[in-house]
């Protein structure tokens, strides 16, 4: 893949970034919710991106999360789809092109809140 996919992907993480953070009700639901999250693009292996809930709010990294809580793992069209609200997680998690490793409990609030901020 491409550096435009780096950039691309990066652009989508700040997007879901903006999203959550302006989401009041959200980081009420998930003020408690603090985790780690490995986003690992399949296509880009020289790229390592981490997202960080702490608090409700959501910052994100350019480099690999040491221990996550959850890891996502799919080519990077897939997560650029998902963090632009494009496609929801559903799809590409029934098809295999996503896999999520971590506790039910956290892929279900993960679940919900791309629910959340971009609906169906």
């Amino acid at each position: 893949m491409s550096e435009a996919s780096k950039e691309r992907l990066f652009e989508a993480l700040d997007l879901f970034r903006a999203k959550i953070n302006e989401n009041a009700r959200l980081q009420q639901m998930n003020r408690d919710w603090n985790r780690d999250i490995a986003v690992v693009a399949k296509d880009l292996p020289e790229v390592q991106a981490s997202i960080e809930m702490r608090e409700g709010q959501m910052d994100w990294r350019p480099q690999a999360a040491e221990n996550p809580h959850i890891v996502l793992t799919a080519p990077a069209d897939v997560l650029i789809g998902i963090f632009r609200g494009d496609s929801t997680p559903t799809e590409p998690y029934l098809d295999g092109s996503l896999t999520l490793r971590g506790s039910q409990e956290d892929v279900l609030r993960l679940d919900f809140v791309s629910l959340m901020i971009w609906g169906e």
